[in-house]
Parts: C-alpha cells; sequence; structure tokens
C-alpha cells in the first residue's frame, strides 16, 4: 500500500453529515471494486491468482482506514454533542481577565521556583566550603 499522510480540515458543522457521507459513499465504491475483483469465486494456484488476493487485501486495507475515518469523525461529533462546554469556553466573555489572572499563576511560579534555586544554590554553596578539595 502507498504512503499515508495525515491531514486535518474544517467544514461548517452543517456540512458534516454531507462529508462523512461522502467518504462513505468512497468506501461503498471501492467494495463494490472488490467484490467485483472475486468474480466467479476462484483463485488460480498461479501468479495471477497470488496477484489478485494481494490486490483485494489491499482495497480492503484501503476501505478499513476510510471505515475508520468515518469512525472517528462520527466519534469526535458525538463527544462534541454530549460533552459540557470547556471552562474556557463558558469564559469567553471576559479574556482579558482569564489571560491576567493566567499572567498571576506563571509570575508566582516562576518567583516560587527562583527561591526554591537560589535556597539550593546556597545550599551547595555551603556544602563545597564544608568540605573543600
Amino acid at each position: 500500500m502507498g504512503q499515508r499522510v495525515n491531514i486535518q480540515y474544517s467544514v461548517e458543522l452543517s456540512d458534516l453529515e454531507r462529508e462523512v457521507n461522502r467518504l462513505y459513499f468512497c468506501a461503498h465504491d471501492e467494495v463494490t471494486k472488490i467484490r467485483r475483483d472475486f468474480g466467479e469465486g476462484k483463485v488460480d494456484l498461479e501468479i495471477s491468482g497470488l496477484d489478485k488476493i494481494d490486490s483485494i487485501r489491499h482495497n480492503l486495507a484501503k476501505v478499513d482506514i476510510m471505515l475508520g475515518d468515518i469512525h472517528n469523525i462520527i466519534e469526535g461529533y458525538i463527544r462534541y454533542k454530549t460533552q459540557p462546554a470547556s471552562p474556557t469556553q463558558q469564559s469567553v466573555d471576559s479574556p482579558g481577565e482569564r489571560t491576567e489572572h493566567e499572567l498571576e499563576q506563571i509570575e508566582d511560579r516562576l518567583s516560587r521556583f527562583k527561591e526554591m534555586f537560589n535556597e539550593e544554590s546556597n545550599q551547595e554553596s555551603k556544602e563545597t566550603n564544608e568540605f573543600p578539595n
């Protein structure tokens, strides 16, 4: 199977079902091709039989990947519809206050880190002075 790359793009919520169905019909078309490749349901014990089976397996893998993508989209949509709004979504009205609060928290953490670092440096200096080389 060829190389694959993950992409991410957005669609309007109102277009989501149409996009999922577009992907589903692509998978459906692939299954139809696979069914046609099965033909009469017979495989030769030759290179041609090996090629036929390899082609079918390759196409089944493509269908599985497509269906997996569809599954992930639907799962994400259901999660979006059933989970309550996150705190960041609820506080969109006051982004300035939230940012200011976050900055205060970061400054506080930095101050505590500096204090800890200074204490640790002082402790190391004392130990070095107590046990000279």
